[in-house]
C-alpha cells in the first residue's frame, strides 16, 4: 500500500462560510449576498453549522451538497475504484477528456481533409450511441427481431471505417486509424488551450497531449497552477504542442537546412538536391528562397547527357554558309525551313546564333477573301445529320490511325489500372463473386494482381493473376504492405522470394509541427468526451491538434510489465505479506511464499494478455482474462455531503482494506478544509455506519 497516492486537484474555497450562507438563507428574508460583510469568519461559520445543523439532528442538510472538493488518486487496485463507482452519491470519475465542440480530423482515401469530413467529438457520440440523426419507422418486426416502430440506424460499423488521422509517432507523419470506441465521461473541468495560430483546444487538465517533448498531461505540460475553484493563477512552463498542417514531399529532407546548405556546397543542381529529398525542382527553389540560399545554376530538367530525339548534328540548318546563301538568295524564313525539312523556330534560331537578317516580306495591300463577311452554317436536314454521322463513324481515322495521334498519353500505370477494371466483371464471375481474403460474397468487389505489378510487370496483363477482393481488404493489403503475405497464403502457394521490393510511395505526406502555447484559461465545467483508437499509434487529431486518446483502464502497461520497461507491482496490486481476516472472521495468513506465487502468476497473466494482443485479439477481450487488480489511476469529486456519506460506508472496520485506507489519505485534506465539522464528525459519527447527513 506504500504507492498509493491522494492529492487534491481543486476545492471550493471558504466552504463553511458557503454553506453558512445556504442555511442562513433559509430562515432570513434579507438577501444573505448583500450581508457578505458582516458574515462570521470562516472558523465560526464552522461552529454555528456544528451547533445548528449537524448537533441537533435537524434533517436539513441541503447546505452541505453546495462545497465540491476533487481527489487525484493513484495506483490503488482496481476493485477500489469499482467500489467508489457502486456507492458514490455525487462522484464522478475523470478519465482524460475533451469537450463536446471539438473538431475530430477524419481523412479520405488520398489522406486529405475537409470540412466535410470533420465531426466534433460530441456529434460522434450521439452518433456512436443512438444511430443517425434521420428517425425511420419499422413497420414490421426487423432481421434480428427488433419490434415495429420508430427507430434510429446503428452506424458504429460506418463509424469505425471511417480514416481517423492519426500520428506516427517515430517518423512524425500522419496516417490513417480507426475508431474503436466513443465514450463519454461525464461533466468535468474544462481549461481552454490557445496556441499562438490561434488553434483552440477544450480539455481537462489530465488529457494528455503530444509535445515536442513527449506525451504530457496538459497541466504538467504548461505547469498550470490553479486557484480552489478551477481558475487559472498562471503557467509556469513554456510548451509547443504538435500539430498538423505541413505538406511534406518524400523524406522531407529539403526543409532542414543544415542538410539544404551542404548539398549546394558540394556544387549538387537543383535537379540533383530534389532527386536526393525525393521531391519537385520547385519545392527545393521554394525553401532555398525561404532560407535565404542560392542554389547552384547548372541547372537543367534533362541530365548532362541527354540529347534531344531529333538531334541532328549534320542538319542544314546548322551550316551558317548555307544559311548565307539562302538568305542572300531572298529566300523567307518558311522557305529555307522547307528546303531544311525543319521548323521555322529552327531556322530562326541558328540565323540569331550567327548573328544574321531575316528576309521580311513586304506587308502588301490583299485582302482576306472573307474580310467583313458574317459566319456561316450548314442548313442541313435531319437525314442529312444522320448521314453525316453515319460517315464520320464510318470513315474517320481513329485512335492509331488518326493524324492527330501523339502515341497516347497515357502512362502505362494508367493503362494496366484501365484494363484490370475493364476484366474485373470476368474475374468476380471466375471466384462467383466471393472475396479471397474475408470470404464474404459480394458487396464493393477489387479485381487484384496476386503479383503485383511492381513485382513482375510482365504479369500485368495476366487474367489468372487476377483475384477478386471485397474494397476493404484490397485497402488493407495495400495500406499494410500485405501482398507478399497474402500471395504466400493464397492457394496455389505463390514465390516470393524473388520479387523485387515494393517501391517507396512518392508524394504529398503531412507532419506535425510544434507551435507554442500562448494561453490557458480555464472555461467551467462541461460534458466531455473521449475515443479509442485501434492499431499501433494510440492518438488522434482534434482542433489540428495531437491528443492522446482514452487510457481506458489499461493498455500497454502488461506489455511493458513483459518487456521490463515497468516493475511487476507498478501494475498489479497485491497486498502484503501478513496476517487477515475473512468476511466470517476467521483470520488467515498471506506468507511470502504465496506472495511470490500471485506475482509469478501475474507476470504469467501479463504474458498471456501480449500473446492475446498480439495475435489480433481486441484489448478489452484480451484485458478481462487479467488479474481484477490491476492499479488504476482515477480523478474523483465529491460535494461535501457525498463524502460524509462515502465515508460512512467505506471508513470502518469491516470494509476492505484498501477502500479504507482511501478514505484515510483522503481524510486529512478533508479536514484542512472543513475542520469544523472534521472535528464533529470525527467525535460523533467516524467507523459507526451511520447514514451520512
Amino acid at each position: 500500500m506504500d504507492r498509493f497516492r491522494v492529492e487534491v486537484i481543486a476545492k471550493t474555497p471558504n466552504p463553511q462560510q458557503v454553506i453558512y450562507a445556504a442555511m442562513h438563507q433559509d430562515y432570513t428574508e434579507a438577501f444573505v449576498y448583500d450581508e457578505r460583510d458582516s458574515w462570521p469568519s470562516e472558523s465560526q461559520c464552522g461552529e454555528v453549522i456544528v451547533k445548528r445543523l449537524l448537533a441537533g439532528e435537524r434533517g436539513h442538510y441541503g447546505p452541505l451538497e453546495h462545497p465540491q472538493i476533487v481527489f487525484n488518486c493513484g495506483y490503488f487496485p482496481h476493485s477500489v475504484m469499482q467500489q467508489a463507482r457502486t456507492h458514490r452519491i455525487s462522484v464522478s470519475f475523470d478519465v482524460q477528456c475533451l469537450s463536446a465542440d471539438n473538431e475530430i480530423t477524419f481523412v479520405n482515401c488520398e489522406g486529405d481533409s475537409n470540412q466535410k469530413l470533420k465531426k466534433t467529438i460530441g456529434e460522434l457520440y450521439e452518433l456512436w450511441t443512438n444511430g443517425e440523426k434521420a428517425i425511420r419507422t419499422r413497420s414490421i418486426k426487423g432481421r434480428n427481431g427488433e419490434p415495429p416502430g420508430e427507430y434510429r440506424r446503428d452506424c458504429k460499423q460506418r463509424i469505425r471505417k471511417m480514416r481517423l488521422r492519426v500520428l506516427n509517432e517515430e517518423t512524425g507523419l500522419f496516417e490513417v486509424g480507426h475508431i474503436k470506441d466513443v465514450m463519454c465521461s461525464g461533466l468535468q473541468p474544462v481549461y481552454r488551450v490557445t496556441l499562438e495560430d490561434g488553434k483552440t483546444l477544450d480539455c481537462t487538465v489530465n488529457h494528455r497531449l503530444f509535445t515536442s517533448d513527449g506525451w504530457q498531461t496538459m497541466g504538467d505540460a504548461v505547469g498550470l497552477i490553479t486557484n480552489p475553484d478551477g481558475s487559472v493563477v498562471k503557467s509556469t512552463k513554456p510548451c509547443h504542442l504538435m500539430c498538423n498542417g505541413m505538406a511534406v514531399v518524400g523524406n522531407g529532407l529539403y526543409r532542414n537546412r543544415e542538410w539544404l546548405e551542404s548539398q549546394i556546397l558540394k556544387g549538387l543542381s537543383t535537379l540533383e538536391i530534389a532527386q536526393l529529398s525525393e521531391c519537385s525542382i520547385n519545392t527545393v527553389r521554394n525553401w532555398a528562397d525561404k532560407y535565404e540560399l542560392n542554389l547552384n545554376q547548372n541547372d537543367s530538367k534533362f541530365p548532362k547527357e541527354h540529347q534531344p530525339w531529333n538531334y541532328n548534328p549534320n542538319a542544314l540548318y546548322r551550316d551558317k554558309i548555307w544559311l548565307e546563301e539562302q538568305i542572300a538568295k531572298g529566300l523567307y524564313v518558311d522557305e529555307m525551313a522547307a528546303l531544311a525539312n525543319c521548323s521555322i523556330e529552327a531556322i530562326k534560331k541558328w540565323v540569331y546564333a550567327y548573328g544574321l537578317s531575316l528576309n521580311k516580306r513586304s506587308r502588301g495591300s490583299r485582302n482576306p477573301w472573307n474580310k467583313g463577311q458574317t459566319g456561316y452554317h450548314l442548313n442541313l436536314s435531319q437525314a442529312s445529320r444522320q448521314k453525316r454521322r453515319e460517315n464520320a463513324k464510318l470513315y474517320t481515322k481513329r485512335g492509331e490511325e488518326s493524324n492527330f495521334w501523339k502515341g497516347g498519353t497515357s502512362t502505362e500505370r494508367e493503362l494496366i489500372g484501365a484494363w484490370t477494371r475493364d476484366i474485373a466483371p470476368a474475374v468476380h464471375e471466375k471466384f462467383n463473386y466471393i472475396c479471397q481474403r474475408c470470404r464474404v460474397r459480394g458487396g464493393s468487389l477489387h479485381a487484384h494482381h496476386l503479383i503485383p505489378v511492381y513485382a513482375d510487370e510482365s504479369l500485368a496483363y495476366d487474367f489468372d493473376n487476377l483475384v477478386t477482393l471485397c474494397k476493404e481488404c484490397h485497402e488493407y493489403i495495400h495500406q499494410n504492405h500485405q501482398e507478399a503475405d497474402f500471395a504466400s497464403s493464397f492457394n496455389p502457394i505463390i514465390d516470393t522470394e524473388n520479387w523485387r521490393p515494393k517501391p517507396k510511395p512518392i508524394g504529398r505526406k503531412l507532419q506535425a509541427h510544434p507551435v507554442k502555447v500562448k494561453t490557458v484559461q480555464y472555461i467551467g465545467k462541461k460534458m466531455t468526451y473521449d475515443l479509442e483508437v485501434e492499431g499501433s499509434w494510440h492518438n488522434f487529431v482534434a482542433n489540428g491538434i495531437v491528443v492522446h486518446n482514452s487510457f481506458r483502464y489499461t493498455g500497454n502497461q502488461f506489455i511493458d510489465v513483459v518487456t521490463g520497461k515497468k516493475d511487476i507491482e507498478d501494475v498489479f496490486y497485491l497486498r502484503p505479506v501478513g496476517y487477515y481476516t475473512d468476511r466470517q472472521g476467521k483470520k488467515y495468513y498471506y506468507s511470502p511464499e504465496q506472495r511470490a506465487k500471485d506475482l509469478e502468476w501475474c507476470l504469467e497473466a501479463a504474458k498471456r494478455y501480449k500473446a492475446d494482443f498480439e495475435g489480433g485479439m481486441s484489448e478489452e477481450h484480451a484485458r478481462g482474462k487479467m488479474p481484477f487488480d490491476y492499479r488504476q489511476h482515477f480523478v474523483v469529486s465529491f460535494n461535501l455531503r457525498s463524502f460524509l456519506h462515502f465515508c460512512d460506508l467505506r471508513n470502518k472496520k469491516d470494509a476492505q482494506l484498501e477502500i479504507q485506507k482511501l478514505c484515510e489519505m483522503m481524510w486529512p485534506h478533508f479536514a484542512e478544509w472543513v475542520p469544523a465539522i472534521a472535528e464533529w464528525y470525527e467525535k460523533s459519527r467516524l467507523g459507526k455506519a451511520r447514514l451520512a447527513p
